[in-house]
């Protein structure tokens, strides 16, 4: 079993959900951790038939090449079996289904999340002393985050321990990285969001089309913004090459004064308390660039319909589909859902004469516990909803905002936020943002055959190339002149017509499905 792994569960009876599941299913499921890319993963084990009984899938290309090779197996032979899951993905097994050639159901997603469920931004960590030491300043744009960090570097040159501290990291090191957060600003203004993945295209929600990702205006003010940190040595030199594990390890060490989109949260902030440092602990905090400043808009917070980064299929190589399927059946209900993310009622939360669930203060030591063998969270690739449910509330009780921050805040982590003026670590975005439904976006891919495809990969490989070039530009003239050098280079590949051909297939899916 490939559902991503852990390190410290290998079975999964060895959990209190795990044996639940083994008691109503027999079975159990084991757990095989991987640290490296996971598509070459996934791909070397379909080039060798050596997969799983239940495989993750992070992106549609995989998929089709799993379905075309006859290893993943369709599931409407089980449908009429399973109300439940038909029920709960009405709108997302017909778009699931375009995905493959014959439109059989291959595959399911996991992860769906509306606006109260996923309020945050991947903005910027910082740590909580830089904040004390400069007066809790109101950060925001792109120009007070360099003048904040630059302060911040002659403030804290080392550590407690004489390590020299860095002025922001970042996992540009990642298949994502270059790829994706380096131009990621785009999706902090009032237009766009990451519902189009990492490709040649994002989705403009003001007008309603795909457009060209490195000509995007926020896309440009993303590499200016990381080149003014490189020039003023704020950006580490090693995040171009740095991944996620060697992010973490400055942010458990508190090397890092600030973080980019990987941000540390409630496991670094009791590492640093406890190695008797709480005051360099971390805090998210907003970022937009100048003009996204300037325009004041609402931001656009993705809700998702449709998860393509998140497959799971039924591999040939399971020795019993029906069973795993009545398993899958069974996760799509309320009551699974609400045991994988809030565990036990009575014992990990409770429900008052309302139905309204409380968690438990064993819940909140659980879900704070790396070593937990509850097993919350760890059944994800059977389904996992984040969506408010018809109750009104989410599934898992960490969701509930009267809560969250206890699960996931400290008490300097809180009393930094009140200095801010802030109420919750989420007020910011509670006030500026709004939810944006994906729709079919995210099911809009180009036939992996096409030559448009291939060109739709020389774009990405093209921008990827470009982008540590651009952020290393000596000044200002110099990055202008590198970006209409590249804008020129670009345009040979014929951009536009890739982007037309992504506006084409929405427009057909959107008539499909309506």
């Amino acid at each position: 079993m490939y559902p991503g792994g852990t390190n410290k569960i290998k079975l999964s009876d060895e959990t209190e959900i795990g044996q639940i599941i083994k008691e109503k299913f027999n079975i159990v499921f084991e757990f095989i951790p991987y640290a490296g890319n996971w598509e070459e993963k996934v791909n070397l084990m379909l080039a060798g038939g050596d997969y799983p009984e239940i495989l993750w899938i992070q992106y549609n290309p995989s998929l089709q090449k799993y379905i075309q090779a006859g290893a993943a197996l369709p599931l409407d032979d089980y449908l009429a079996d399973s109300p439940n899951f038909a029920k709960r993905y009405a709108e997302q097994i017909p778009i699931w289904r375009s995905i493959a050639a014959d439109q059989k159901l291959y595959n399911w997603q996991s992860g769906q999340s509306d606006f109260m469920n996923n309020i945050r931004g991947f903005d910027i960590g910082t740590r909580i002393d830089v904040l004390e030491k400069q007066g809790y300043p109101n950060l925001v744009s792109e120009d007070e985050w360099i003048a904040y960090l630059k302060q911040a570097m002659q403030d804290f040159p080392t550590t407690p321990s004489g390590q020299k501290t860095i002025g922001m990291v970042a996992p540009f090191g990642e298949p994502w990285g270059m790829a994706g957060i380096a131009g990621i600003m785009y999706e902090k203004g009032g237009r766009y969001t990451g519902v189009a993945g990492n490709g040649a295209v994002i989705f403009d929600h003001s007008n309603n089309q795909f457009v060209d990702y490195l000509k995007n205006e926020y896309v440009k003010e993303s590499f200016q913004f990381f080149n003014k940190l490189y020039r003023e040595g704020i950006l580490d030199r090693e995040s171009f090459t740095d991944k996620s594990p060697q992010v973490e390890e400055k942010l458990d060490s508190g090397r890092a004064l600030s973080s980019w989109y990987q941000l540390p949260g409630y496991g670094t902030n009791l590492k640093l308390i406890e190695s008797g440092h709480p005051e360099m602990q971390y805090i998210t905090l907003p970022v937009r660039s100048n003009t996204q400043v300037e325009r004041n808009e609402k931001r656009l917070i993705m809700e998702l319909d449709l998860v393509p980064f998140n497959n799971m299929i039924i591999t040939k190589n399971a020795k019993d589909p029906k069973r795993i399927m009545e398993l899958v059946d069974w996760a799509s209900t309320d009551e699974a859902q609400i045991l994988f993310q809030s565990g036990i009622k009575d014992k990990h939360y409770t429900v008052d004469a309302n139905g309204v669930r409380t968690p438990t203060d064993l819940y909140t030591s659980e879900a704070q516990n790396p070593d937990s063998k509850v097993g919350l969270f760890l059944f994800n690739f059977l389904g996992y909803d984040s969506r408010t449910g018809e109750d009104g509330q989410a599934y898992s009780v960490s969701s509930n905002l009267e809560y969250r921050d206890k699960l996931s805040q400290t008490e300097e982590t809180m009393n930094a936020f009140k200095q801010l003026g802030w109420e919750t670590s989420f007020d910011y975005w509670l006030e500026t943002a709004e939810g944006a439904k994906s729709g079919v976006v995210p099911s809009i891919k180009l036939d992996p055959d096409s030559a448009l495809s291939q060109t739709d990969q020389k774009l990405v490989e093209f921008r990827v190339k470009n982008t540590a070039k651009l952020i290393m530009a000596k000044d200002d003239a110099d990055f202008d002149k590198l970006w209409g050098e590249v804008l020129q280079e670009y345009e040979k590949l014929k951009p536009q017509t890739v982007i037309d051909e992504y506006n084409r297939l929405y427009q057909e899916a959107l008539q499909i499905f309506k």
